[in-house]
């Protein structure tokens, strides 16, 4: 069965399952993915895959991911899905669009992605500073909150969930995609259309934190990165460097705190 409010993301097909009992004809779940062409104040900027849905969130977090949109966030989006072209307008730092074109990195992402930042050298961001604190056993229990949440995984098996929460666990906003770098921008992305700092919040994804998951963080001025999956060895140094508390493999009451664990609370 769908879950609720996924009824266009999802489509069915025909396969066959081999089994203990042999092959068998039936229908499986797939997690819908369409293009969109990203049009920057009538100049195309990128392609961006993705589930068709929450696209103006996303658009907004990609942005600010890419050190291209700044606050005040002063953005208009307009869709054309039918043409799958989207088109941003407002004020974008003419170095930063120069940043993107000339340090294109090919990226670990889900199916393979192209970064237009120097993932070594994040533009336009300051070491994050902040009093948050979270305890141990929050992060713990909100893991299971952050594995009921995703709805789509649970159906299809090929999507991602990112999520924002405050330091007492409580869950703020979802987004789900089939990246997981994807899922971050668009929870980013609804976090500052709502007007909700994600520098007091805890950023919560699944999958492997990377080091573009961890630029996204950064740039987002989130403090806290947390998965149950483990970091590389770039993003642990990005951590360190810009003062992001980076928390992997998050299992129950146990976890790795590669960076700044003066903000995890035993």
């Amino acid at each position: 069965m769908d879950a609720p409010g996924t009824e266009n993301l999802l489509r069915t097909c025909r396969i066959t399952r081999f089994g203990s009992n042999g092959a068998e004809r039936c229908e499986d779940v797939l997690v819908r993915e369409e293009r969109y062409d990203l049009h920057l104040n009538g100049e195309r900027l990128i392609a961006l895959v993705c589930l068709p849905s929450d696209l103006e969130e996303f658009v907004v977090g990609f942005l600010v991911s890419e050190g291209i949109l700044e606050a005040p966030y002063d953005i208009e989006v307009s869709i054309d899905e039918s043409e799958g072209r989207i088109d941003a307008r407002g004020h974008f730092p003419e170095q930063a669009i120069r940043d993107f074109f000339e340090k294109k990195t090919l990226t670990s992402g889900c199916g393979g992605g192209v970064a237009g930042k120097s993932l070594e050298e994040p533009t336009r961001c300051l070491e994050i500073d902040t009093d948050l604190r979270v305890r141990r056993d929050t992060i713990a229990a909100f893991m299971r909150v952050l594995k009921a949440e995703a709805s789509l995984y649970q159906v299809t098996g090929g999507a991602h969930i990112a999520a924002l929460a405050d330091s007492r666990g409580e869950l703020l906003l979802t987004a789900e995609d089939i990246g997981r770098h994807t899922a971050v921008d668009k929870v980013i992305g609804k976090a500052i259309l709502a007007d909700l700092d994600p520098g007091k919040c805890v950023l919560y994804c699944s999958g492997r934190l990377s080091s573009e998951i961890t630029v996204k963080a950064i740039h987002a001025r989130t403090p806290v990165l947390v998965s149950r999956a483990a970091p590389t060895e770039m993003s642990v140094k990005l951590a360190r460097r810009f003062l992001l508390t980076l928390v992997g493999f998050a299992r129950g009451k146990r976890m790795n705190v590669y960076s700044v664990p003066e903000r995890i609370v035993a």
